[in-house]
C-alpha cells in the first residue's frame, strides 16, 4: 500500500510539473515601432476638458491620462512591474485585451522563443531578426519556463522571473538563466525599454557576456556556424573565437580551417 501511494505521488508531481504550451495572442496588427507616436494618434479619447484616466486604445499598457486640455501617458511596467496592464483606466496584473489590445511585443533580436522581461507568464517567438515578435500568454497559474520554451505551473514566487535593471549594470541577467539575458535602455535611472537577447549554442551567459566554457584545450567547431570555431588555451578557460579564412570551413576531424569539397 506505501508502494502504491509512493508510485501515485510522483505521477501526481510529475502531472502538475508537466510543461504545457500557451496560446498565441492576435498578433495581426503589431505595435508601432515608436510607441510615442502610436500614443499621439489616440488624443482624441481625452475630451479637453475633464480630468480622468482610461487606457490608450490598442496598448494595454498604457495608461492615457487626461488632464484638461492636455495629455500623458504612463507605462505601467514602469510604474510597477507587477502591474503591468491597464484595465478600466488603472494599472492591474489582469489584461484586458479587448478593443485591439496587445501586449508589448519585443523587438527580434534572434530567431526563436524569448521571455517576456516584464510578465512572467508571457513568451515571445521571433521568426527572424529585426521584426516585432509574436506574443503567446500561459494558461492561468502558469508562468513561462525559459528551459523549456513552454509554460510551467507555478509553484513559487520565484517561479516568476523578470528582468530587474540596474544603471550599475551593462547586461541584465534573467533569473538564474545561463541562456537569456537583457539589455536595458535606460533615461536616468528608468528603464524605457528592455530588449531580450540569448546566448549562441555552446556557450553560456556569466553576467558580463556569452562564453565558452573550456573543457579540454584544442581548437573546436560551431554548429551553428562552420566558418568559425573556438580555441581553448586551458582548461576551465574562456574561449577565444576565430574565423577560418574566406572560403574555408572548419574541419571538427583535423582541428583545422580547410576547403570544403564541392556540393554534389
Amino acid at each position: 500500500m506505501k508502494l502504491l501511494i509512493l508510485v501515485v505521488s510522483v505521477q501526481l508531481v510529475a502531472l502538475i510539473r508537466a510543461d504545457i504550451p500557451g496560446t498565441f495572442l492576435n498578433h495581426t496588427t503589431h505595435r508601432a515601432a515608436d510607441p510615442s507616436a502610436a500614443a499621439a494618434s489616440s488624443d482624441q479619447q481625452c475630451d479637453g476638458l475633464s480630468f480622468y484616466t482610461t487606457c490608450t486604445p490598442g496598448m494595454c499598457e498604457m495608461v492615457q491620462v487626461c488632464l484638461g486640455a492636455s495629455t500623458e501617458y504612463r507605462y505601467c511596467s514602469m510604474v510597477n512591474p507587477d502591474k503591468p496592464f491597464c484595465n478600466k483606466g488603472e494599472c492591474s496584473d489582469v489584461p484586458d485585451f479587448s478593443g485591439g489590445c496587445e501586449p508589448n511585443h519585443l523587438w527580434c533580436t534572434g530567431e526563436g522563443w524569448f521571455p517576456d522581461p516584464n510578465v512572467c507568464w508571457l513568451y515571445h517567438y521571433c521568426e527572424e531578426l529585426n521584426v516585432m515578435s509574436d506574443v503567446a500568454m500561459c494558461p492561468a497559474g502558469y508562468v513561462y519556463n525559459p528551459e523549456t520554451s513552454m509554460c510551467k505551473k507555478k509553484l513559487s514566487d520565484e517561479d516568476c522571473i523578470r528582468i530587474e535593471c540596474d544603471a550599475d549594470e551593462v547586461l541584465s541577467p534573467y533569473g538564474e538563466s545561463k541562456r537569456y539575458f537583457g539589455f536595458c535602455q535606460l533615461e536616468g535611472a528608468m528603464s524605457i525599454n528592455i530588449r531580450m537577447y540569448q546566448c549562441p549554442d555552446d556557450t553560456k551567459f556569466n553576467g558580463k557576456g556569452c562564453v565558452y566554457e573550456c573543457t579540454a584545450v584544442g581548437r573546436f567547431g560551431v554548429d551553428s556556424d562552420p566558418s568559425v570555431f573556438y580555441t581553448c588555451f586551458e582548461v576551465g578557460g574562456e574561449a577565444m573565437l576565430e574565423k577560418c579564412p574566406v572560403g574555408k570551413t572548419f574541419d571538427k576531424s583535423k582541428g583545422v580551417c580547410t576547403i570544403p569539397p564541392p556540393s554534389n
